[in-house]
Order: structure tokens, then C-alpha cells, then sequence
């Protein structure tokens, strides 16, 4: 079984994937605070530092507990945070995992993303023996979805109303990628 110790930093020609850090609080206050990161979230934008900082405490004690992982996401020649990718709910008897990923705006529309993922997820095929990741979103998130497609995740299901937020009922789309899938994260 894949120990996160040392911490597994990816590269990409563009890319480092590298651990988060205490010291990156601000930035993932400015990156959570965002409402158009947060707008398919299902919860409110963060607002203070604490807040940032509790987010911080969570990821570096999945990291500790080999429960999760998540990494910052940077440009190679800087150490400044764009945003963030990682699995979570990994169940490891069965062999899958969940991904959440989220990117400042001004970064959008570039493919670092895809290139992000496509690096994470061969690391969770490859090192941590995942048979199968998956994806939960707002389907009203469209941005994503080409993200994931571009990937080769298929979209398998819609859970009708199974997230409450701001006052009403939200849809969530399940997107799935398998192993063994033909445009898997090599592609």
C-alpha cells in the first residue's frame, strides 16, 4: 500500500503538484473565498483565515493518516498556489476513490487542470491501486464536466436532489473513471 511519506510531488511540463502548507493559508483563503470557485460548492464561500486554516489541518491529517491526499497546485518556476486537486473518501478494500479539485479564475481556460489531474490521477492508478475514481458535481457546473470528459470520465448518473444549500434542493451528476477505461489518464 502507498505511504504519503514523503510527500509524492508531481510534475508536469508546466506544473508541480507539491504538498500543502501552513504557511499557504492566505492563499487558500483567497482561492475558497472566491464565489466563482465556490459557486458549485454547495456551501458558502469562506471568509476568514481560520477558515483557511481548519481546511489546512484536515488535508495535512489525511495526508498523515494515508486516508486522502491533496496537493497544491503551482506553476514550476514559483511556489504560489493556483488551487488545489486530491482524492478523498478513498476506500481502500474496494479500490476507489472521490476527486475535488478547484483553480483560481485567472487560471481557467488554460488546460492546467487537465494537466493537473491527468498527473494526479496516474499516481492514484498507479501508486495507490485505484480501480475506479470518481466525481461528484453540480450539473450545473459545465466547466468541470469538460474537464473530467476531456479525461475520459463518463457520466453515469444524476442523484435528484440529494444536496441541500441556500435554501433549496441541488442535483448532483456522477462522473466515473475506470482503470481499465480506453481514454484513461495516460491519454
Amino acid at each position: 500500500m502507498v505511504s504519503f511519506d514523503p510527500f509524492p510531488v508531481l510534475s508536469t511540463p508546466r506544473l508541480r503538484l507539491r504538498a500543502i502548507e501552513p504557511g499557504d493559508a492566505e492563499r487558500i483563503l483567497r482561492i475558497q473565498s472566491d464565489p466563482e470557485v465556490t459557486r458549485y460548492f454547495g456551501r458558502a464561500p469562506f471568509s476568514a483565515l481560520a477558515e483557511a486554516e481548519q481546511r489546512i489541518a484536515v488535508v495535512l491529517e489525511g495526508v498523515r493518516e494515508n486516508t486522502s491526499i491533496r496537493w497544491g497546485i503551482s506553476l514550476k518556476d514559483s511556489h504560489e498556489l493556483l488551487g488545489t486537486a486530491g482524492f478523498w473518501r478513498w476506500n481502500k478494500p474496494h479500490r476507489w476513490s472521490e476527486i475535488g479539485f478547484e483553480l483560481l479564475p485567472a487560471f481557467w481556460n488554460r488546460g492546467i487542470m487537465t494537466e493537473a489531474l491527468r498527473a494526479m490521477l496516474s499516481f492514484g492508478f498507479d501508486r495507490m491501486d485505484l480501480h475506479r475514481v470518481e466525481a461528484q458535481l453540480d450539473p450545473e457546473n459545465r466547466a468541470c464536466m469538460r474537464v473530467l470528459e476531456r479525461l475520459g470520465f463518463a457520466r453515469e448518473g444524476l442523484l435528484r436532489q440529494n444536496w441541500w444549500y441556500d435554501g433549496k434542493c441541488t442535483d448532483t451528476a456522477v462522473y466515473g473513471l475506470l482503470r481499465s477505461d480506453p481514454a484513461g489518464p495516460a491519454a
